[in-house]
């Protein structure tokens, strides 16, 4: 049985999307597949047992029938966090051990899914190093390319994990930095002894929120529109200029989200006539009825928050690193980037396994 460790040089970085890729096609590959989470952030109770969410996704995806209690034996509860501050928690460790055990009988691979960097979770006495020594793990580290920067840690990773590390896999590479990856990034890392097991582009619908969703993160109001909740926003644009420039700034993202003063009707309506997906009024300021109006007509939703413009921009940008996959679309989309763009034979080659 051998055990992959999906971690990160941070949070964020697609761990979810890759575990579940990697599960699905070890799968059709005919490996029976266990997937375990030691340490999870995103409390949730499901039949009374406390889980985390991701965990429990990637665990119905998988069409995993093991004892749910196990797959995420560490929860980062509020309560858990304060104590661990105010003494040592002893155990934990061996209780991810315990239901290690439990999950990886008659498995070929065993995925463990990483909780932040692979240094997280240190404060518990379960850091991503120790868990990848206990369960005697190989690791695959996932990154977000975001410029030269990450290969400075990608270089530290490798020396904290010695010969556990098997690889790289570059996630959400932009057409900006795939050619400097291709001719340089990738070179260099090779020159210095890491594989890069696969090179993943970015990707709008990965990277895209329902306005559902997005209305549930700002903490919104929706007006009107409610039967397009399920409108897919890839961009968010800001209507802050001269009325006479917006619709072509508009025009120019599909897709988009105009994010505006609740006052400023002239930038509103341009929105709507340019077919945004999603309206966000900031300052509780509420449309008039012109507006509302035109929106039903070109059933556009509108969401009305209580922040300023500023403020809920600079909300959406931090929320846009964190967005998570729940949508079908978006699944069967990151699925697919896995399949096509994550080289499967190396990555055998580097687990020492061969296809049933």
């Amino acid at each position: 049985m051998v055990s992959l460790y999906v971690g990160s040089t941070s949070g964020y970085s697609g761990k979810s999307l890759v575990s579940m890729g990697l599960g699905q096609r070890f799968k059709k590959d005919g490996f029976k597949v266990g997937y375990f989470k030691p340490v999870g952030a995103l409390p949730v109770k499901v039949d009374n047992t406390l889980t985390d969410k991701d965990a429990w996704f990637i665990y119905r995806v998988l069409g995993l029938k093991d004892p749910l209690a196990e797959i995420c034996p560490v929860v980062l509860t509020h309560d858990l966090t304060v104590k661990a501050y105010l003494k040592d928690i002893k155990g934990l460790l061996g209780k991810v051990t315990k239901s290690y055990r439990v999950l990886s009988k008659d498995k070929d691979i065993m995925i463990v899914g990483g909780y932040g960097s692979i240094y997280s979770g240190a404060i518990l006495g379960i850091s991503g190093l120790k868990v990848i020594k206990r369960l005697n793990a190989k690791v695959v580290m996932v990154v977000k390319y975001e410029g030269e920067y990450c290969v400075d840690y990608i270089l530290e990773a490798k020396e904290s994990l010695k010969n556990r590390f098997i690889g790289v896999i570059l996630n959400r590479v932009t057409l900006e930095h795939k050619q400097s990856v291709e001719d340089y990034i990738a070179p260099f890392l090779k020159r210095k002894g890491v594989d890069i097991l696969g090179i993943l582009p970015h990707d709008s619908i990965v990277g895209s929120v329902k306005v559902e969703e997005l209305n549930d993160m700002l903490g919104g109001k929706v007006l009107c529109g409610q039967n397009r909740l399920d409108n897919l926003v890839e961009h968010f644009l800001i209507g802050a200029m001269q009325v006479d420039k917006a619709m072509e700034y508009f025009k120019r993202t599909r897709n988009n989200a105009v994010i505006v003063g609740g006052d400023r009707a002239d930038i509103q309506l341009s929105a709507i006539e340019s077919g945004t997906e999603c309206l966000v009024l900031t300052g509780n300021l509420y449309p008039n009825d012109i507006i509302l109006a035109r929106a039903e007509q070109r059933g556009v939703p509108i969401l009305v928050v209580r922040e300023d413009t500023y403020s809920i921009a600079k909300r959406v940008e931090r929320l846009s690193v964190r967005l998570r996959l729940r949508d079908k679309a978006k699944v069967a989309q990151g699925m697919a980037l896995i399949m096509e763009n994550v080289d499967f034979p190396l990555l055998y080659k580097k687990l020492g396994v061969k296809m049933a």
